[in-house]
């Protein structure tokens, strides 16, 4: 029986629940000891997954009066992991990605990668997300979220592997123009990519077991409808694993670390096309779900805004 896991909005907080086609259960409903949220759910993957995997066959017999049942309808979606320790991005991943800025399509010597805040970056399903000021290139980028299930350092590609819990969609939005490139001081990465709400996460956490192989999936990415990007993980320079063993050997990960894997061909950027106030974007990744948000108008700066403070 396959089944993935939701972050439900309830009366009682954050609740895990199993996710059906059909609904959700709360787990706090189905097993003892499950009085918590996705996020502290994965704290604790080793010991919770056999539990769960339980819980979820009894779904199976459960009707839609079990008090355990949340209809789609009335079900409000939190992202799966809510405060991650980290949020790891590593890029220059798909060579598609690469060719369509006009650069060669091949591994770069050292793994590129960088640690994003997550408290305020990370959002939910049905976000609206607000255009940060002073940026006039909100750009779009689908990536395979990677959700950590156990501690890892210094892994090879088969402890990287076992200590994955799950997948989720992620949409990393960066403002173009605010990146720097040309500064002294270097690319800008906190201006550009990690203002509030601009790491979009779900709908929910797939486990690894049901999603087999990471590096044979379609991702896709619509505006409005209109598809912008359509790739597949089979284009990666560097696999999900390595990416995961990789980083391990500089940062330990642990229990619900995410790990944004890299975007396909298709960013605005390539177009020359950006977000405005109104858009919606829809993210789906084979497998492992669809993600949408709103794209709001731009956050409004006081009008004694100062970007330095005077001293």
């Amino acid at each position: 029986m396959e089944f993935a896991l939701a972050n439900l909005c309830t009366v009682d907080g954050e609740r895990a629940a199993v996710a059906l086609p059909h609904g959700y259960f709360r787990l706090d409903r189905l097993a003892s000891g499950f009085a918590m949220s996705l996020r502290a759910v994965v704290n604790r993957w080793d010991a919770a997954h056999p539990r769960i995997i339980e819980a979820a066959r009894q779904c199976e017999t459960l009707s839609a009066s079990s008090a355990a049942y949340v209809s789609k309808a009335d079900a409000e979606l939190a992202t799966p992991i809510r405060f991650p320790n980290k949020l790891v991005c590593v890029g220059a991943v798909y060579k598609d990605h690469l060719r369509e800025f006009n650069l060669p399509a091949q591994r770069w010597p050292k793994m590129p990668m960088f640690l994003r805040p997550p408290t305020t970056s990370i959002v939910g399903p049905g976000a609206k997300i607000a255009i940060p000021p002073g940026t006039a290139q909100f750009d779009w980028e689908i990536e395979l979220a990677v959700v950590m299930g156990a501690r890892l350092t210094d892994a090879n590609l088969d402890s990287a592997k076992a200590a994955i819990a799950g997948y989720c969609v992620g949409v990393d939005l960066t403002c173009r123009d605010l990146l720097d490139r040309d500064s002294a001081a270097g690319v800008d990465l906190v201006r550009a990519k990690a203002q509030d709400d601009m790491a979009p996460v779900g709908p929910v956490l797939m486990p690894a077991a049901f999603v087999g192989d990471p590096q044979q999936l379609g991702l896709r990415l619509y505006v409005n409808g209109e598809i912008k990007q359509n790739g597949t993980t089979a284009d990666m320079l560097y696999s999900v694993y390595e990416q995961v063993a990789t980083i391990s050997r500089f940062i330990t990960l642990e229990p619900g670390d995410i790990v944004f894997t890299g975007s396909c061909a298709g960013s605005g950027a390539s177009i020359g096309q950006f977000l405005k106030p109104g858009d919606r974007i829809r993210a789906e990744i084979d497998k492992v779900g669809c993600l949408e948000v709103e794209i709001a108008e731009a956050r409004r700066r006081p009008k004694d805004y100062q970007e330095v403070l005077p001293a």
